[in-house]
């Protein structure tokens, strides 16, 4: 499976955790990860994208949401990364012209697009012009080229949830303008279910420091993240259900609200596995290919 994933890295470490998943699918031969956005502006959240694709011994080209600066938050866990494990970095480009490009170069609908944060990059690359990577608009490339969107975002099947609550705009004109199929993976589906104890005890290891930095050593974090790109490459069937159709409406303050339609485009993550936690702990402790060959 072909993902593009934007991530808002640097506010939470379930975006490290989520990345290392995808990654581990990458190692199996199940996933290839065309491109990554960071959704912040955080100098540190790109560079610690790139820390956890070198771990892997992935080259995966990172784009951001530009103008870049010096946004830090009290667990600042990126900055941790990319002043320890961080490399001469190379300027990065913009998420819309990174994503244009891995789309562009994309089999028509192979690719799924994975949302983890706000939303400002995925409106980016819809409201995108034709340019040199493609003659098509950026809404044409992703009715052409993206099979179904998944993202964490909403509350079901009503509430508030930070990545739509704190920016409400770009949150609204993606979830209503975009046109494939999306699937949700809300708030609640993901609060109970903790992953990182064991790996943040573990030293040496660029998860696991980012773990323990971010919650301390045994603790663990929600797992948010790791589930809806888990959700994206193994699909409903084994591991979670999903609701009836519909579609999802945003008001201006961020409330969301699903409204059952047969004719939507929309599905919710409604119940998941009770084992969820041991298959994800299994992934995250599963050292990189490149670091057993």
């Amino acid at each position: 499976m072909r993902l593009v994933i934007e991530t808002d890295l640097y506010s939470d470490v379930d975006d490290v955790g989520a990345l290392a998943v995808a990654h581990h699918y990458a190692d199996l031969g199940r996933a290839e990860i065309l491109s990554i956005g960071v959704n912040t502006p955080s100098r540190y959240g790109y560079q610690a994208a790139r820390v956890v694709n070198d771990w892997y011994g992935r080259d995966v080209p990172v784009g951001v949401l530009e103008p870049l600066d010096d946004s830090v938050f009290e667990q600042d866990y990126a900055k941790y990364l990319a002043e320890r494990y961080g490399r001469t970095q190379d300027p990065p480009e913009s998420a819309v012209v990174t994503h244009r490009r891995a789309l562009a170069g994309a089999p028509d609908r192979s690719v799924t697009v994975v949302s983890l944060g706000f939303f400002g990059n995925l409106q980016g690359l819809l409201e995108s012009l034709p340019d040199d990577i493609s003659p098509l608009t950026g809404r044409q490339l992703v009715e052409a080229k993206v099979g179904k969107l998944v993202a964490m975002a909403g509350t079901f099947p009503q509430g508030r949830e930070f990545n739509i609550v704190e920016e409400p705009d770009s949150a609204r004109a993606v979830v209503a303008g975009w046109p494939t199929p999306i699937e949700f993976l809300g708030w609640e589906a993901g609060a109970e279910v903790i992953t990182g104890k064991a790996i943040s005890t573990r030293t040496g290891d660029v998860i696991g420091d980012a773990y323990r930095h971010y919650s301390g050593p045994g603790v663990g974090r929600a797992s948010w993240d790791l589930l809806t790109v888990h959700l994206a490459l193994e699909g409903a069937d084994r591991y979670y259900e999903l609701s009836e159709p519909g579609r999802l409406r945003i008001d201006p303050t961020g409330w969301s609200t699903f409204d059952p339609d047969p004719s939507g485009q929309h599905r919710y993550v409604s119940r998941t596995a009770p084992h969820l936690a041991t298959e994800l702990n299994r992934i995250l402790e599963a050292p990189p290919l490149s670091r057993t060959r």
